[in-house]
């Protein structure tokens, strides 16, 4: 089951990676100093879901800078994207970019830019949370899962991921 896991983010990861090149060689490297609060992978694993299955975000964090992928499977179908947020502090986030295959996270494809969003990111308990309820409490679903070394250097050495670290866009 752990093996199949990481194909799978290997996968992700290499989706994600459609717009390569983007961002230039100027771009720092985004291993350094790529952690914090947010950094990781979390995961949203209701009931029986097979772990392919699960909803997922897998985030780096430079600083108040936050990127990374975002996953989830809804009737039969994978959808996939990157996300750009800012930690206002060390529990809440706000979602600013976001792009990938269309859904009900994303209207722009990868390819085509970025979707300017305004939505939370939080940690609450431990688990992260990408809703807010209508009282305003935090709906935290997504629990933390070691990332693979792998996975993450995989992540880093995209292009896209070195420019969003270093504030692009």
């Amino acid at each position: 089951m752990r093996r199949w896991t990481m194909v799978a983010l290997l996968g992700l990861v290499a989706c994600t990676g459609m717009r390569a090149g983007q961002g230039g060689s100027e771009a720092a490297p985004a291993s350094a100093g790529a952690s914090g609060t947010f950094a990781g992978e979390w995961e949203a694993c209701p009931g029986t879901t097979p772990s392919d299955q699960c909803s997922r975000y897998v985030l780096l964090q430079r600083g108040s800078r936050i990127c990374g992928t975002w996953f989830h499977f809804a009737s039969g179908k994978e959808y996939s994207g990157r996300i750009v947020a800012h930690a206002d502090s060390s529990t809440e986030a706000r979602r600013t970019r976001v792009c990938g295959r269309r859904s009900v996270e994303s209207d722009t494809e990868c390819e085509d830019g970025w979707q300017r969003i305004d939505k939370p990111l939080r940690i609450c308990k431990g688990k992260l949370s990408d809703l807010t309820r209508a009282d305003g409490s935090c709906f935290a679903d997504y629990r933390s899962m070691p990332l693979a070394n792998e996975v993450r250097d995989a992540l880093q050495a995209e292009p896209w991921m070195q420019a969003c670290l270093s504030g692009d866009p």
